[in-house]
């Protein structure tokens, strides 16, 4: 199949399997989306005594008059080479990552992927891998990486040494049970953290995994201003530069998902190599002995899709407020991340997403199908 004819259904695909799924992983779980309890076992894992006594924070980024001291990324970006990865170390490299899921919205770019033969990372959400464990064993099976994203998605810096060796280890357990691996990598919701939580990640087996380039498309979710050319605006700025680089995109959001493919035409054509952060970074994916591999050539029969033309209302620059190579993600931002990442794991959703999406499905599909006769 060309995706030229790939792309035009894409969001009819989206939504047709766009479905709350009834699987469920196995076992007794914390109540998703909420702060999990503690296991004694856990905190022998981590020595507070080796731990700098960075101070809790009341919000994120609230307190910044000791970030140079304690390496606050929300205050001033800063990371250490040590622990911390932000881009990929090879020109023409790329490792696209998606956060927050899975969700709805995961199979359809997973098709997307497997069509055009590319390998990402997702970070992962304990309370998602509970809620679609099947979709988990999908981005194993197909040769995906998988970071642990935090149980619950707190600002770590805000919360205890103890809250955040649970949100960690109960999103490890469920990532083991599910698909029977361990990740190495750790994505800090919000990219929310300082040395104390560098610390708890290293001494519990962890490397931190950030990214240099930032779609912003979780505003999506919120913003009705927010446009989607923005998403492929950017890529289209960012690939002139041959370096190599990680992104930040969201599978829990239609919008980003929606619009991952234009992305990766874009990375693609320029140039890049697009993989798996720790293969293009030589490091281990999972304690387990799994290699993983770059994205292999696209098929002989397969084109990569070009993005639609900007709207009349779209952005001039065709990239939004948020352009270029800006990491730091405020105070401000980071609320309305969790605002609006609430909103969309809601249980309201829950009940009534299959209905809703099963009409719009239905719709887009019949117009599709009047194109094609039409046409």
């Amino acid at each position: 199949m060309h995706l030229t004819s790939l792309s035009a259904l894409f969001a009819t695909t989206l939504f047709a399997f766009a479905s709350v799924s009834d699987a469920v992983l196995p076992g007794t779980w914390p109540p998703l989306d909420q702060a999990p309890p503690m296991k004694p076992e856990w905190a022998k894992l981590v020595n507070k005594k080796k731990l700098p006594k960075a101070p809790v924070q009341t919000a994120q980024a609230a307190n910044c008059s000791q970030a140079v001291q304690f390496c606050i990324w929300s205050c001033n970006a800063c990371t250490r080479s040590e622990s911390d990865v932000t881009a990929c170390p090879n020109d023409k490299e790329w490792g696209i990552s998606y956060d927050d899921g899975p969700s709805p919205y995961t199979p359809a770019l997973l098709d997307f992927l497997n069509q055009t033969n590319t390998k990402v990372t997702f970070a992962v959400v304990g309370s998602r891998v509970v809620e679609r464990p099947e979709v988990l064993q999908r981005i194993r099976d197909e040769g995906h990486e998988i970071v642990v994203h935090t149980w619950s998605h707190p600002a770590l810096t805000t919360i205890s040494t103890e809250q955040i060796i649970a949100e960690i280890k109960w999103t490890e357990l469920a990532i083991q049970t599910a698909i029977g691996l361990t990740p190495k990598y750790l994505r800090p919701p919000r990219g929310d953290y300082d040395d104390r939580v560098r610390s708890i990640a290293t001494q519990l087996g962890y490397k931190i995994l950030m990214w240099d380039r930032d779609t912003f498309d979780w505003k999506s979710a919120e913003d009705s201003s927010y446009q989607p050319s923005w998403i492929w605006g950017n890529f289209s700025q960012w690939v002139t530069d041959s370096h190599g680089h990680i992104s930040l995109e969201h599978d829990l959001y239609p919008v980003g998902a929606q619009n991952a493919p234009y992305a990766i035409s874009i990375v693609r054509e320029a140039g890049y190599t697009i993989k798996p952060v720790s293969v293009c970074t030589g490091t281990a994916a999972y304690r387990e002995n799994v290699q993983l591999a770059a994205s292999g050539p696209l098929p002989a029969d397969v084109t990569l899709p070009d993005p639609p033309a900007p709207s009349p209302t779209d952005s001039t620059s065709g990239s939004g407020p948020e352009s270029t190579s800006s990491t730091n993600d405020t105070s401000a931002n980071a609320q309305s991340t969790s605002d609006s990442y609430a909103s969309s794991v809601s249980p309201q959703f829950s009940r009534l997403g299959p209905f809703i999406i099963l009409t719009i499905s239905i719709a887009f599909s019949v117009y599709n199908i009047r194109n094609i006769i039409i046409g």
